[in-house]
């Protein structure tokens, strides 16, 4: 097993992965390319969107990639529609999976008119974000559109350059020019819990899930800090029917919001890729593998070998698990860190050791300096009440 990833990244310090190859910002393609002739790749699994959109514009390219960009991620037809949230939602709604209303803005007369017409509180979107910070809850028409100039000027060339030196985003230029423009969207606000999970599938056949409700987040619509596992039989056939309809192979997640006093899982977007889930065992395993990656890799093979005993069983975690290392902001004596398993990678002491320090881009001194004369209030994290099934 190999990797591509920044000069400087955590998993360089993960045993097993025989080699860390670097990605080039302004050849992500080239390197990409290297990386798989060098390791004879079999199968790929991306965990960064915009990977993603470097191999749905690497199977377009250079088809003679196409084959195993397909086996490791799924029907090529598709690869426009998983990039796009209010197509995805279009083909989940006809599917009979409960959406709330999505809609495109692609202008100001359109975000304008939108603005007059809409129900507050709600959400402005733009496509291919992460952690939140594409997300604006907005309550007047006024947000509305202030929210819509915020997301477009993000994707400026002036907002790449300060994403690539000060905080060494080494994709920050790696949006293809086989790729649409990355689209801002308007979204019915669902007040509820949210929820997500994770899949592993294989030519449209759905393997396995695993699913989670927030119970702590960065911040109001900020990545989770603690979560807890769910089994909601609406969620699972979500999963199944998008995997099915996209031809599906990989991994993939799902976020959804439990609505409040209903507890109806409401999808709010896919995340074509591994999520941060994949690595937790399953609560019932049986004989398809003992988490989400081996279910995968069985059925793949078709090695139907006995898992490791050193496998951790899902007899040994709890339900609630803090992830680590972001978790630890909430303090050591915050109850609901102590009432969590705490995710740390003990095996892996390097790992632990320089997760356990301040993040690559806060170590750097043009961020330092950055940040020195452009104050970011510290996030506020939010806890959500448990809905009601």
């Amino acid at each position: 097993m190999h990797s591509i990833c920044p000069a400087v990244h955590p998993l360089h310090f993960v045993r097993g992965i025989g080699r860390c190859y670097s990605i080039r910002s302004l050849s992500v393609q080239e390197s990409l390319i290297k990386a798989i002739e060098a390791t004879h790749a079999d199968y790929i699994v991306p965990t960064d969107d915009r990977a993603i959109w470097q191999l749905h514009a690497l199977a377009t390219s250079h088809p003679q990639y196409r084959g195993l960009v397909v086996r490791s991620l799924g029907d090529s037809k598709n690869f426009e529609l998983v990039r796009s949230r209010v197509s995805l939602l279009t083909q989940a709604e006809s599917l009979q999976i409960r959406v709330p209303r999505t809609v495109p803005l692609r202008s100001l007369q359109e975000a304008t008119c939108y603005a007059e017409s809409w129900s507050y509180p709600a959400l402005v979107k733009r496509d291919g974000t992460f952690g939140g910070r594409g997300v604006a809850v907005v309550r007047t028409p006024r947000e509305l559109l202030d929210a819509y100039h915020r997301l477009r000027q993000n994707v400026s060339v002036l907002a790449r350059v300060k994403r690539r030196l000060v905080d060494d985003d080494v994709l920050a230029f790696s949006q293809s020019s086989a790729m649409p423009p990355q689209e801002i969207s308007l979204q019915k606000f669902v007040a509820g819990t949210p929820a997500n999970a994770m899949y592993s599938c294989l030519q449209g056949e759905l393997l396995a899930s695993l699913q989670v409700r927030t119970i702590c987040a960065q911040h109001a619509t900020g990545a989770a800090l603690i979560v807890e596992r769910i089994n909601d039989p609406r969620v699972e056939v979500a999963g199944r029917k998008l995997a099915k309809a996209l031809s599906l192979s990989g991994f993939f997640g799902l976020d959804f919001v439990l609505e409040n006093d209903s507890g109806q899982p409401y999808l709010l977007e896919m995340n074509p890729r591994a999520t941060q889930l994949g690595h937790l065992p399953l609560e019932n395993p049986d004989d398809g593998g003992g988490n989400l990656a081996e279910t995968l890799w069985l059925a793949w093979t078709g090695n139907r070998a006995p898992r490791p005993t050193a496998l951790p069983t899902p007899t040994k975690l709890p339900k609630r698990i803090a992830f680590y290392p972001q978790a630890l902001v909430l303090g050591g004596n915050n109850s609901l860190l102590t009432s969590a398993w705490l995710d740390r990678p003990d095996k892996e002491p390097d790992l632990v050791r320089d997760l356990s320090q301040m993040g690559w881009p806060e170590r750097g001194l043009l961020y330092r300096l950055f940040h020195r004369f452009h104050v970011v209030p510290p996030d506020e994290p939010v806890v959500f009440p448990d809905s009601e099934n």
